[in-house]
Order: C-alpha cells, then structure tokens, then sequence
C-alpha cells in the first residue's frame, strides 16, 4: 500500500488543479461585465500560483514580509532604518525603487534572487530580525512607470505579511486603496505605517483610521513616523523612530508557525469564496449567450416562416417569371409533346432528338436561378437582422464583424447544391405518385421531366395573396400546369404532386436555414465558456476547502 499523501501536498494538488480549472475560462462574451470577470479571475489564479502552491511547499521558508505604498512615502528609508545601514537607496527622484530589493539571512541569499518570477536585487547580512523574517522593498504601487506597479503586485503576491506604508499627504490617494482591497480580499495580514507626519498633522492618523474602516479594513494600531531628517548616507532615521514597527515585527516573527498558518487558511479561504464568484460569472456569462442565442433563433425562425408563408401565398417567385414558365409548359413545345400522341411523339423525338428535353433543362435552369436568389435574399436579410440585434447587445457588440452582415458564402454553396438536389428530386416525386404511367424508357424520361416541370410551376402559380393582373397571370399558369399533370398522371395524383414538392422544398431550404443560423451559434460557443465550466470550478473548491481543513488542523 502507497504511503498517504501528506496534507501539505495534498493541498497544493488540489490548488493546482482548481487553478487550472479557473485559468481555463476566457470569458470571450464581451459584455460591460466581462473586464470584472477577468480580473476576478486572473487575481485568483495569481494568488494561488505565486502565494499558496509555492509557499504550501516550502513551510520553514522565513515569513515575507514586503513594504509597500505610494510614491515618496518612505519604504526604502523605513527599511534602511530597521536594519541600520543601507539597503535599498532613497533618493529624490521617483520612482526611487524600480525593482524589488529583498532584505534576508545571508543563509537565504539564492531563496529570493526572484519572486514570482520578478528579479530581484539581494542583500545577506547576519541581522537578528532575519532569523524568521524577510523584507522586500516595492516599487511605488502608483508609478507612472506600468511595469513598476506590476512587479509591486506581483511581489505583493507572495508576502505573508504587508506593512503598508503611506504619509500624511497620500494616504487619501485612491490607487492605493485599490492595492489594500485586493490585499485584504485574500486575508493577508498588513500592518499599517502613516509616515513622515508633522507636529500639526495629529489629526491625519484618526482619519486615516476613519478612511480604512469606511474601506471595510480594520487596522491595527497604526505606527506612526514623525516628518524629520534622515541621517547620513545610508538615509536612515534615527533607532527609536521605527522602534514600535521593530519590535511589532519581531513578534511577528516569534509566531512564525502561527502567523503563516493564519496567512495560508485565510488565503485559502478567499480563493475557495472567489472561485464561487468565477463560477457565478461563468453563469451569468451563459445567460447572455442564451438572450444572443435567442436572437438568432428568432431571427432566422421568422425569416424562415415568412419564407415559407410566400411559397403558400405564390409570392416567393415574381408573378411574371411564373407567368413565363406557365406560357413555356402550356403552350410550347414541351405541351404539345406531352399532350400528342405517342406516334407524335416518336416522329418530334427522331426529327428534333432532345429539344422538348432541352426545353425542360433551360426551364429548370431558370428555376434554379430565382430560387437561389429568392432564398439567398432572405438568408442575408436574417443575417443582417442577428448582426443589429447582436450590435445594440452590449454582450454582442464586439462579436459582430463584417462577414457576419450577409451569409457565408459556403451557405450560399449548400444552397445552391440543395436546391439542385430539389430539383433533381422531382422526378423521383413524380414516380412515387404515379409508379405505372410511363412504359418505355424514352416516353418514361422525357414524360417525368415534363411533369416535374409542370409541378414547377404548380408549386410557385399559387393565387393565394395576389390581387388584379398578377392573379390573371398566377392563376392562367396554374391552370396551364394542372392539365399536363393531369394528363401525364392523374387527377388524384396530380392534386397531391405539388404539396409533396413544396414540403420536400421546405424539408431542403430549413436545413440551410439551420445552417446558417448555426454559423452565429458556432462563434457563441466559442466565445462563451460552457456552463459545465462553473460547475467544475465549484466541485474544485469544495475539494480545495476539505483539504484546507485537514492540513489547518495538524
């Protein structure tokens, strides 16, 4: 039997594996509410892969302790001062610190030549705060300079302690309140410094306290650093100014165990509550996927039932063109053929081989061509209409592109391809309602074009919906049409022949409906994570918080 997995590596796999699961939303749905989202989750995978993982697997490493504030506030001389001689260089240029400076053991010196994969600039000495501590000094959180305040986070990051110092003039900045919440989200201890305070700024510290408790944090006492000159070249204060942080510090360091078990229960604790905030995003994200969704379904449902709803009417086809097709089939050759008798027939077939053939094809040709227009006309305007629907969406608008405002043209090919299939489909109708009427192979080809000529013109002469002159021409077609049927099959079969036409037609046309309408739905589905992903996240955070219990409790 394998020996049982020690907690400490137990939870660091199953850190790992919620991490994972929380990294691999992308949150591709641009609504107002996604730049949260991403932050919300990019910050929790942070917390976890640079602070948890890292510091779970190496529990004797000293506490972290980084110094952190705004620009001028007196990190690198407060620093300077805990150790009595110069470690990271003040200056009156800022930003003064332009990468992490780590003050540790000299034992610990390779431990932290990087954190978080940031370079850092080491200094070892033998100082008797450094036995259980390390401190880091920070670039300025509100640097003008972006890559300095993304080291300072990042270095933030892997503290287990942060001493957050601020002076009377900045401490109602607004960006380092930014920096504060998200240290306080994840529960790491700070200690709170108000520097460089004047004889008249007494009042400075009971309203910096007001401000942070307003902000949801409750400090400490705050250590207070009065304004005065700093000594020599190290740019130090003199030992009794930053006594009270000293010794507050060394305490610190004293419960080493306890204090980072409480930085790690309550780091956890926080990764375990905004991963059920990632997974609510993930929720959220999906019901705007389903509101885009819907408005596809109904765009293309509607345009599809007009479509549908101009076949029945006899208004898919413009009344003249189902006129001309009318005129060839009642009057022109191919009528005569079929109405003539079959001695007719064999002397029309040996003097002019193929033409009532030819006839047939050009017509079908013709039929082909109004109705990829017709459709193709109506599948742009229902691309058109997802796209604006999609437009005044906050949660579409970026989707939108200019190939999406008409339909793709692979569409345009299927359609084509389908209705040929219709076409050539036809005769194949003819013969399952009339399986006995042609005997010879001649008369029994050119007679089930014809019909499925005919039923052309059955399926578009409709009168329904048409008023005046256009009826005048639909319903002479009509008539036109349904004597040849009649003649070539029946009068049962002819009646049933066009309904049969016109459903395959329908049957056909839908499913390049429906696959237009799936280009839209393809682009959701990429953009929009799969709700199965919320659920992973959340099953990942029960875990996380049952393994988080039992290694708290050793």
């Amino acid at each position: 039997m394998p020996p049982p997995i020690a907690r400490a590596a137990r939870l660091r796999a199953d850190l790992d594996r919620l991490a994972d699961h929380v990294a691999a939303v992308e949150f591709g749905i641009s609504s107002p509410e996604q730049s949260s989202r991403r932050a919300r989750r990019d910050e929790l995978v942070g917390v976890i892969q640079s602070y948890l993982i890292p510091r779970l697997g190496d529990l004797d490493a000293p506490l972290v302790v980084a110094l952190a504030g705004p620009t001028g506030s007196g990190k690198s001389t407060i620093l300077n001062s805990l150790a009595g001689s110069e470690v990271s260089r003040p200056g009156p240029l800022r930003p003064t610190t332009r990468q992490p400076v780590v003050w540790c053991h000299q034992r610990e010196e390779s431990r932290y030549q990087t954190l978080g994969g940031v370079e850092c600039v080491v200094v070892g000495e033998n100082h008797p705060l450094l036995t259980d501590l390390t401190l880091v000094d920070t670039p300025d959180i509100d640097s003008y300079v972006s890559d300095h305040r993304r080291i300072a986070t990042t270095v933030l990051r892997q503290a287990d302690i942060v001493v957050f110092v601020t002076s009377a003039q900045r401490y109602a900045d607004a960006v380092p309140w930014e920096v504060l919440g998200e240290v306080d989200r994840r529960g790491s201890l700070v200690v709170y410094v108000l520097n460089r305070l004047s004889r008249r700024a007494a009042g400075a510290i009971s309203d910096y306290a007001a401000l942070l408790r307003a902000n949801g944090l409750e400090p400490e006492p705050i250590y207070t650093i009065q304004e005065q000159w700093v000594r020599g070249e190290s740019g130090s204060l003199p030992p009794r100014s930053v006594r009270n942080l000293g010794r507050r510090l060394e305490e610190l360091a004293a419960n080493r165990v306890e204090v980072l078990g409480d930085a790690t229960r309550a780091t956890v604790a926080y990764s375990v509550q905004t991963a059920g905030s990632v997974a609510d995003d993930v929720d959220r994200q999906d019901e705007e996927r389903s509101r885009l969704a819907a408005v596809v379904a109904g765009t293309y449902g509607d345009a599809f039932d007009e479509l549908t709803g101009e076949l029945v009417r006899g208004r898919l086809i413009r009344a003249e063109v189902v006129q001309r097709w009318g005129e060839r089939v009642g009057t022109g050759e191919v009528a005569r053929w079929v109405k003539g008798s079959t001695s007719w027939l064999r002397a029309a077939a040996d003097r002019v081989t193929g033409r009532p053939a030819t006839e047939v094809e050009e017509l079908g040709s013709e039929a082909r061509r109004e109705l990829v227009a017709a459709v193709a006309a109506r599948l742009d305007r229902a691309a058109r209409a997802v796209a604006v629907g999609w437009e005044v969406d906050t949660a579409g608008r970026q989707l939108v592109t200019a190939d999406l405002r008409v339909a793709a043209e692979g569409t345009r090919q299927e359609l084509k391809a389908t209705i040929d299939r219709w076409l050539s489909g036809l005769t194949h109708l003819v013969e399952a309602e009339a399986p006995g009427r042609f005997k010879t192979a001649r008369v029994a080809s050119t007679g089930l074009n014809a019909a499925a000529v005919a039923t052309i013109v059955a399926l578009f002469a409709s009168t329904g919906g048409l008023t005046g002159a256009e009826m005048g021409v639909a319903a002479g077609a009509a008539a036109a049409q349904q004597s040849i049927l009649e003649h070539l099959l029946g009068r049962a079969a002819a009646g049933s022949l066009a309904g049969a036409a016109r459903d395959s037609l329908v049957g056909s046309v839908r499913q390049v409906f429906d696959l237009e309408a799936e280009r839209f739905t393809r682009i959701l589905a990429t953009a929009a994570d799969p709700v199965s992903a919320g659920a992973r996240i959340r099953e990942g955070a029960r875990v996380v918080e049952s393994s988080s219990e039992i290694f708290h409790a050793s």
